[in-house]
């Protein structure tokens, strides 16, 4: 081989990819946009159809309320005037008394008559009212009630919850009872939507909406019978002097009912979610305080407890009508516990006296927020994409919270799906799409670059520039190709070189050779770039000992009988430091090594030919290798062309025993007629 025989040749430069930029960019467009509609399809029918997105929409819901209770400041947090104050039932009261909670109507009445007497702005008893008497029992047990019930509703009128049965039939009072406190249009029902987890956390005026709905998305038995509110209405006209007969009265909330009377009932006419983040929690008035200011008549007390308050008055006991709700709104009992159901009415009409529910945003903007946050998957790189979306979903948490504050709830689930299907779908596009173009590559490239190189430039690991380390140099060329070439018709040589490099090829990439260039018959590889090797001498080393048993077996097998003189190959290793990477220019680039370790390689291989060695060797090499090798011969000090004195060995390479009866290198076979 000549001085320029080692240079990359741009004879095996691979074709470039056809396929210009533009078009790969509209190619990852279109991935982004089928992305982005499968997104928003699987998102719009999860929310009309899952309850996923509502699980989602609720863990939500409870982190912002988290979120804006921790943030509020502690005026803002503070109900102003009027506000709700509560009369709580409790086990000390209960023990004071000395009587079964279905029996204390007298203290009942009585607190309802010290109640009025402070002339407050509304009443609510959140205390069903029994469906018989029990005078029998204990006479005159329900005047005192009803002389209560009069008071509360001559003085600022009184709404009365209904409650249901084991069966979930709502009940209606008795007739003295239902009389006294202003006939059906004093009454409601204490309901609320309980979501799938058993927690309250949204506001339905309609209580058949509420337990239909109920049963519906979380197959659930125990809520009222939405035909029995029909049922309780007819009942409560036919039991009041004051009804007129008909069976058509609409029976609402209780806590509706309440703010019907308040004037706010415009605050409560559509379904909305509970706003938790106003008002401090609550604490409450224990009933038997209140038995005994009346008793002690103690006015100064109960009107600056009770004057121009809303007051309601229900059970604070742990075993009955207690409900979750994603916050803590009772100021006596540990953060987990369940409240009373009468302190999810006074948060209620807090809403109802303040600002007002938290209001769903519009079905047209929540599918625009799906839409707008489905085109995360327009963004490029894959990192890229999920670093969006992580920061889009931290970015819509702080504005979805800001607009909590501000009475707005933007439902999260919807887009939550549209966007990690989104950025799923558009990864697995890209995946395959990579996968494809891979092969393609592979294909295409993969006889023009070694694996390593291939894999290499596949996985964007070939950096511009170029990088310093020390490898190992495999030069081997022909023996007297030259001159046989001369008098041998082109395509001869073209099928025996082919032949030869596809003896020697895999031997060479299977040792982690990265083969520089063809040259002819000469052949230059490295061992130890692009990607590093722990021994590459070693590899070097194994790599030229089985070219020369695969030479062999090539002449045995497909050379000699095709009467073609025997092929003999002569390799020069070397080892040293050297820099590899591109080298050319922005129109034509190479990859390949520079270094004097690449020169003394290709001047060593030169020599073997002169010296009848197939394989020689620098000293440096030899000491690399970890293992002794056999017939290895050290030579001494040796002029190379163009380059100082370099120590080197000889090896004459393994002598198989299929061969070895052919005799010593040079002589194994009958070999081209002169070096070259």
């Amino acid at each position: 081989m000549s001085d320029k025989d080692h240079a990359s040749p741009s004879a095996r430069q691979p074709p470039r990819p056809g396929r210009p930029l533009p078009w790969c960019l509209s190619r990852g467009r279109a991935r982004g946009a089928l992305a982005a509609l499968i997104g928003i399809a699987l998102a719009g029918l999860a929310v009309q159809t899952s309850t996923v997105t509502e699980r989602a929409d609720e863990l939500a819901f409870d982190a912002e309320v988290s979120i804006v209770r921790a943030l509020r400041a502690p005026t803002a947090v503070q109900p102003t005037r009027p506000d709700v104050v509560v009369v709580g039932v409790d086990e000390a009261s209960l023990d004071a008394l000395g009587v079964p909670m279905a029996m204390m109507h007298s203290a009942l009445g009585k607190a309802l008559e010290a109640i009025a007497a402070a002339q407050p702005r509304a009443i609510g008893l959140d205390i069903a009212l029994p469906e018989r008497s029990f005078d029998h029992l204990l006479p005159g047990l329900d005047l005192g009630l009803m002389h209560g019930l009069r008071a509360a509703r001559t003085a600022a009128g009184i709404v009365v919850a209904l409650d249901t049965d084991a069966t979930g039939h709502l009940r209606a009072p008795s007739q003295p009872l239902l009389a006294a406190a202003g006939g059906p249009g004093a009454f409601g029902l204490a309901l609320f939507p309980v979501d799938c987890d058993g927690v309250v956390r949204r506001f339905d005026p309609d209580p058949a909406k509420i337990s239909s709905g109920d049963r519906s998305r979380c197959g659930a038995s125990d809520d009222i019978d939405p035909s029995a509110t029909d049922g309780v209405a007819a009942a409560l006209s036919e039991a009041s002097d004051a009804s007129t007969g008909t069976a058509s009265i609409a029976v609402p909330t209780f806590v509706a009912r309440l703010a019907g009377q308040l004037g706010r009932e415009a605050q409560l006419s559509r379904p909305a979610w509970i706003d938790f983040t106003r008002g401090a929690p609550f604490s409450y008035v224990p009933l038997r305080d209140v038995v005994a200011w009346y008793q002690g008549h103690d006015q100064a007390r109960l009107a600056a407890q009770f004057g121009g308050q809303i007051v309601l008055l229900g059970s604070v006991l742990p075993y009955l009508d207690r409900l979750r709700l994603p916050a803590t709104l009772v100021a006596w009992e540990l953060p987990a516990v369940p409240a009373p159901g009468v302190i999810l009415n006074a948060q209620v009409l807090r809403n109802a006296l303040g600002a007002g529910l938290v209001r769903p945003v519009a079905l047209p903007v929540e599918f625009a927020l799906i839409a707008a946050i489905a085109s995360i998957a327009f963004v490029g790189g894959p990192w890229s994409r999920w670093w969006a979306l992580a920061w889009t979903l931290a970015l819509g948490l702080f504005a979805a919270t800001a607009l909590h504050a501000a009475g707005w709830f933007v439902a999260p689930g919807g887009a939550l799906i549209a966007a990690s299907t989104a950025v799923l779908v558009r990864t697995a596009l890209d995946l395959a799409n990579a996968r494809h173009e891979r092969e393609r590559l592979t294909r295409m490239f993969g006889g023009y670059l070694s694996p390593q190189l291939l894999r290499a430039v596949l996985e964007d690991r070939v950096e511009p520039g170029c990088t310093r380390r020390a490898i190992a140099l495999l030069f081997a060329d022909l023996r007297g190709f030259t001159q046989w070439s001369e008098t041998t018709e082109p395509e001869i040589v073209h099928d025996t070189l082919n032949r030869y490099y596809a003896a020697i090829t895999p031997l060479l990439h299977a040792h982690g050779g990265t083969i520089d260039n063809f040259r002819g018959d000469g052949i230059m590889v490295m061992f130890g770039a692009p990607e590093a090797q722990p021994r590459p001498c070693d590899a070097a080393f194994a790599a030229a000992g089985q070219i020369l048993a695969a030479v062999d077996r090539l002449n045995v097998h497909e050379i000699v009988p095709c009467a073609v003189p025997a092929v003999q190959v002569t390799m020069g290793l070397a080892f040293g430091d050297v820099v590899f990477g591109d080298v050319g220019s922005a129109e034509r680039k190479d990859y390949t090594a520079l270094g004097d370790a690449v020169n003394v390689a290709a001047r060593l291989q030169e020599l073997a030919k002169r010296l009848a060695f197939p394989v020689l060797m620098t000293e440096s090499f030899a000491r690399q290798l970890s293992t002794a090798a056999g017939d290895l011969h050290a030579l001494g000090t040796h002029e190379l062309k163009g380059h100082s004195p370099v120590a080197i060995c000889g090896w004459t390479g393994p002598h198989p025993a299929s061969t070895a009866s052919q005799g010593e290198w040079p002589g194994r076979a009958r070999t081209f007629a002169a070096d070259g």
